[in-house]
């Protein structure tokens, strides 16, 4: 068996923004589509936008995969189509993991370890995964060698509001169905944040799991801060307080604190991970297959796994074959935490 085609397919869904893009209260700049923010420091979309890849076998199998395209999806198809495909056509589909590592080799000195040539390689690698899950007529969990558990626990991200009382009639209606974990996207200053939080215990008690992300906008200090007033609260955990890329401040912090630190939905490496893991600067890994593909996906749940980190996978903006790749590496992940669950893509 040998790879025929590989064919992108770069989607966007107008008047979709997801997370930085739904707000145009706190938008600050216009580039074209896209927008930055007050708080949060990447630029966003305000549509929706990823990138689906086919790749179909000289015996007519396809598979599907996706990449966390969240902008630019049709720069990411071209680099597919230029740089990644020539690689992997008429190769064999079992070889994925050879074909993926010279895929980031060929790149080595031109940005190969992070960014767009990444992700054009992890939707090929999701795609190849799909097309053998079909091929040998099994779940893709069992060709990563078996799910630890067949309910993935989750928690609800993304809950928008303008209010906190607003926010709690959302979560409200999802404990209704079953869930009780909820992400809070803050960021808006140490006295806010702090205050969000209280008023969200205030109205909702002490059963919710409550989860935060910062996006990167705090120094150590407030940090330290931030985290302190959480730890009372019963935080879960708090996501990117600060620069991923200072990771020896990360150190700092988790030592300093009893809360969860999680990061790395921005890596698109296992050795990025590996770094954060060596300098005691996470408590909680969050791998985002959109970004690692499968193959880079298990390796970093597995180097985690070592090291006694748990891994709580990351999802963002995306459609079925990102969450499907992520759901089956979450189900062969043996130290999972928790599973992100966006219900605005399901929508």
């Amino acid at each position: 068996m040998q790879i025929k085609s590989i064919e992108c397919y770069p989607l966007r869904i107008p008047g979709h923004p997801y997370c930085g893009g739904h707000d145009t209260r706190k938008n600050t700049g216009q580039y074209g589509d896209y927008t930055t923010h007050a708080v949060y420091r990447a630029i966003y979309t305000m549509n929706a936008e990823t990138l689906l890849v086919k790749i179909t076998s000289d015996d007519g199998v396809v598979g599907w995969g996706e990449t966390q395209a969240a902008i630019t999806p049709h720069i990411v198809a071209q680099l597919v189509n230029e740089l990644v495909a020539p690689g992997y056509l008429g190769q064999d589909p079992h070889d994925y993991a050879v074909l993926r590592d010279r895929a980031y080799d060929r790149l080595r000195d031109r940005g190969h370890d992070s960014g767009q040539y990444v992700d054009a390689i992890s939707a090929c690698d999701i795609a190849l995964h799909d097309l053998l899950g079909k091929v040998h007529g099994k779940p893709v969990h069992q060709l990563l060698g078996g799910a630890y558990r067949q309910e993935i626990p989750c928690y609800v991200s993304g809950v928008p509001a303008v209010s906190v009382a607003e926010q709690a009639d959302h979560m409200r209606r999802w404990q209704e169905q079953g869930f009780n974990r909820f992400k809070i996207s803050l960021g808006y200053g140490v006295k806010q944040d702090i205050a969000h939080m209280e008023g969200l215990r205030r109205e909702l008690g002490d059963e919710p799991t409550f989860l935060v992300d910062q996006h990167w906008v705090y120094d150590l200090n407030d940090s330290i801060r931030i985290g302190r007033a959480f730890e009372a609260l019963g935080i879960g955990f708090m996501e990117c307080p600060m620069d991923a890329e200072i990771f020896a401040q990360y150190g700092k912090l988790c030592a300093a604190l009893d809360l969860p630190i999680a990061l790395g939905e921005e890596f698109r490496t296992r050795y990025r991970f590996k770094e954060r893991i060596d300098a005691g600067a996470l408590d909680i890994a969050q791998p985002d297959i959109g970004r690692l593909g499968i193959t880079e996906g298990m390796r970093v749940t597995t180097l985690c796994n070592a090291a006694g980190i748990p891994s709580a996978p990351h999802i963002g903006s995306g459609l079925a074959p990102y969450t499907a790749a992520s759901l089956q590496v979450a189900a062969a992940t043996e130290n999972l935490f928790l599973l992100e669950f966006q219900p605005t893509q399901i929508d």
